[in-house]
C-alpha cells in the first residue's frame, strides 16, 4: 500500500557527530572548525572558537535517560544514538514514532555558537559545508520525508541572499534564521530584499524558537552542562520569539512586503492568546506613539504572517477557539530533552482526544503541507530495510 503525507513533525533535529559535514569545509578553513572531543567522565564535548566546552547532554536525548552531560553520540556497543545517525537511521526513527516526514533543523549548540568564529570567511565556509552535506549527503535519500532547512549565515544582507540563492539550487526545503538578514538581532528595512527573494524563489523562512539571541540562558546552561532551578522552572514560561515578533512589526515589514510569511519553530502557542489581547491594548493606548505607520492591530499582523510550532503545549490545542488554528504546526523536536519520542503518536493522541478531526489534521498535516510546499498526494520514500 502506497505511503502518503499522514503526520509531518516541524521540528526535528540534525544532531550528529561533525565528520561528514565537515568534509565539506574546504582545507584551507577546516582548522577553524568545531570538533567534538572525548571527556575523561564519559561522553564527548565540542571544541568552537569564541565559545567555552559545550556538552553533549540535552541535545542528544531522545529515547534515553536525560543526561545534562556526559552524553554520547554512540551507546556502549558503538551503535549510534537515537537521532544520532545516517539518514536510513533517521527514516526508521520516523517510523518507530509513528511520523511520516520531519523539518530538520541544524544541531542546537553547533548551529548558532560557530556564529563566534572570528573569520568571516571560515564562519561562511562552515555554513556553506553544512549545508552542503545536508542537502547531498543526508536528504538526498529521501528528500520528501528529510526536509531540510538550510543555516543562512549572520554576517550580512548580502551573504544570507547568496545562501538563501544556493540553498534553493541545492534542493533544500526551506532556510533557517538565527539573525535578521541583515546580520543584527533587529528588524531593518534592509531585509527586505531577502524577503522578496524568498518569496521570488518560492523558499519557505523559519527560524528556531526566536530570531537574534544566542543567550537564552537555557540554551547557555544547556551548552554549559550547568542548570540551575530556577532557570529549569522558567522554561517555556516566557516566550523566547516576543522581542523578534514586536521587532517585525514595529519596524513596518508586513506592510512593505505583504505576503511575508514566517515560521518560528518550538515558540509554543498556548502564550499567545493572552499576548494577542495585550499588545492590541497596548496599541490602543498609547496610539500616539505609533502615528501611521501601522495599517493593523499587532494581532491582525500576527494572524496574516507567523505560524508556530508546539511541541507539548495541549493548552494551545485546548485554546483553539482563541487561537487561529491556521497558525500552528506541530515538532517531536527530536533528539532533544523535551522530545515526545518514542512515544508521539501516544502523546498526539491525548492531547487531541475531544478535538474534531479536521483541527487535528490542520496541525499535523496540512498545515505543514501547505507551508513547506509538499505534495499531498504524493507516494513517499520507503524505509529501506
Amino acid at each position: 500500500m502506497a505511503r502518503r503525507y499522514q503526520i509531518i513533525s516541524s521540528d526535528g533535529h540534525l544532531e550528529i557527530p561533525p565528520d561528514g559535514w565537515i568534509r565539506h569545509v574546504p582545507a584551507e578553513h577546516r582548522d577553524r572548525a568545531p570538533r567534538l572531543i572525548a571527556l575523561a567522565g564519559g561522553g564527548e564535548g565540542w571544541l568552537v572558537e569564541g565559545m567555552p566546552l559545550i556538552h553533549n547532554g540535552t541535545n542528544i536525548a531522545g529515547g534515553r535517560k536525560m543526561k545534562i552531560k556526559g552524553s554520547s553520540y554512540w551507546d556502549e556497543h558503538g551503535v549510534s544514538a537515537p537521532g544520532t545517525g545516517g539518514p536510513e537511521q533517521r527514516l526508521r526513527e520516523q517510523d518507530h514514532d509513528g511520523i511520516d516526514a520531519e523539518v530538520l533543523y541544524p544541531p542546537v549548540f553547533i548551529g548558532r555558537y560557530i556564529e563566534n568564529i572570528s573569520d568571516p570567511e571560515a564562519y561562511e565556509a562552515m555554513v556553506r559545508a553544512y549545508n552542503d552535506f545536508l542537502a547531498e549527503d543526508f536528504c538526498a535519500v529521501a528528500p520528501d520525508r528529510l526536509l531540510g532547512t538550510a543555516l543562512i549565515p549572520v554576517t550580512g544582507i548580502d551573504a544570507a541572499l547568496a545562501e538563501l540563492r544556493r540553498a534553493k539550487g541545492l534542493g533544500l526545503t526551506s532556510v533557517c534564521l538565527s539573525h535578521f538578514p541583515n546580520g543584527a538581532t533587529t528588524a531593518s528595512p534592509d531585509d527586505d530584499r531577502f524577503w522578496e527573494l524568498a518569496l521570488e524563489l518560492g523558499m519557505p523562512v523559519t527560524c528556531h524558537v526566536t530570531i537574534g539571541d544566542r543567550n537564552h540562558p537555557m540554551l547557555v546552561s544547556a551548552a554549559a552542562g550547568r542548570y540551575e532551578p530556577p532557570t529549569v522552572l522558567m522554561r517555556g514560561t516566557v516566550p523566547p520569539p516576543l522581542a523578534m515578533i514586536t521587532s517585525m512589526i514595529a519596524s513596518g515589514v508586513f506592510d512593505r512586503v505583504p505576503d511575508l510569511r514566517l515560521y518560528i519553530a518550538e515558540a509554543n502557542a498556548g502564550w499567545l492568546p493572552h499576548v494577542l489581547y495585550c499588545m492590541d491594548d497596548s496599541y490602543e493606548t498609547f496610539r500616539d506613539v505609533f502615528g501611521d505607520r501601522m495599517k493593523l492591530t499587532p494581532s491582525e499582523y500576527i494572524r496574516r504572517h507567523l505560524m508556530f510550532g508546539i511541541v507539548k503545549d495541549p493548552i494551545a490545542i485546548k485554546s483553539r477557539d482563541l487561537l487561529p488554528i491556521e497558525n500552528l504546526m506541530w515538532g517531536s523536536d527530536f533528539p532533544h530533552s523535551v522530545t515526545s519520542y518514542p512515544h508521539s503518536r501516544q502523546w498526539l493522541d491525548e492531547a487531541f482526544a475531544g478535538v474534531p478531526e479536521p483541527v487535528r489534521r490542520r496541525i499535523l498535516l496540512d498545515n505543514p503541507v501547505e507551508y513547506f510546499k509538499l505534495d499531498l498526494d504524493a507516494e513517499l520514500t520507503a524505509t529501506p530495510e
